[in-house]
């Protein structure tokens, strides 16, 4: 196991303090069986599930568990909410909230992205929503980056210097607003306009990232070929003046 979250930890208590380290399953044996019936179907994206854990009080209470693929294998994501009863759902104004405000993000033109703040090395911070736009923009499908690090969506010439840049942003919890070129699934190249900012909990720890992206491909190609003709302008002024 890699990492333990703020969150994960409190709702985990004094059980997940020596487990960095250590087999997930060996730490919490309930997950095994859960493993082994969901592990394939995970390539369809995340699934929720509810586990009975004892508390430090000895009484059983059921915590909601989510499944996801991450770069570096499988992560599990301890859910906040604690789930009464075992087979209930959320509050309805909840679900109604959640998603009055998915639909709101969905028609959104620039493509917004949020992963958990923690942790920034590998598996990096997981992706938790993804909005039309950026499915759109990107090519993937939604379980396709749900729980991957928005290092998928990086290639070859991606500017080592601005994800550096972003990285500094990040560890210092300040908001951050650059250019830098990503690939889509078929892996072809998309400069994007990229601005990532921190959100915190009432209690003022910073729990996710959100980043907003539009891409600036066309813009970019034009500044581009606008310099080279400027260039080439440049040289043949230059070669004329020295024929002359």
């Amino acid at each position: 196991m890699a990492f333990i979250d703020r969150t994960a930890r409190g709702r985990l208590g004094h059980r997940s303090h020596d487990w960095p380290g250590r087999s997930l399953i060996t730490c919490w044996p309930q997950l095994q069986d859960l493993l082994i019936h969901e592990h394939r179907r995970l390539n369809d994206g995340p699934r929720d599930h509810v586990l009975v854990l004892p508390e430090p009080t000895s009484v059983e209470m059921a915590t909601r568990v989510r499944l996801f693929l991450t770069d570096s294998g499988f992560g599990v994501g301890v859910l906040k909410r604690r789930a009464q009863p075992l087979d209930g759902e959320a509050a309805d104004g909840d679900n109604t909230y959640r998603r009055l405000l998915e639909a709101v993000l969905d028609t959104a033109l620039d493509a917004v992205l949020v992963t958990l703040a923690e942790p920034l090395d590998a598996p990096g911070p997981v992706i938790v929503f993804a909005n039309r736009s950026l499915l759109d923009q990107t090519g993937y499908g939604l379980h396709e980056v749900l729980g991957r690090s928005p290092r998928l969506f990086q290639g070859p010439e991606t500017s080592r210097e601005a994800t550096g840049q972003l990285r500094q942003a990040l560890e210092a919890w300040q908001p951050a607003t650059m250019q830098v070129l990503n690939y889509r699934r078929d892996q072809q190249p998309c400069w994007i306009e990229l601005k990532v900012a921190p959100m915190a909990d009432s209690s003022g720890w910073h729990t996710h990232w959100v980043s907003v992206q539009r891409d600036i491909s066309a813009r970019v190609e034009q500044e581009q070929l606008l310099a080279e003709q400027a260039q080439a302008l440049a040289e043949s002024l230059q070669s004329r003046q020295s024929v002359g």
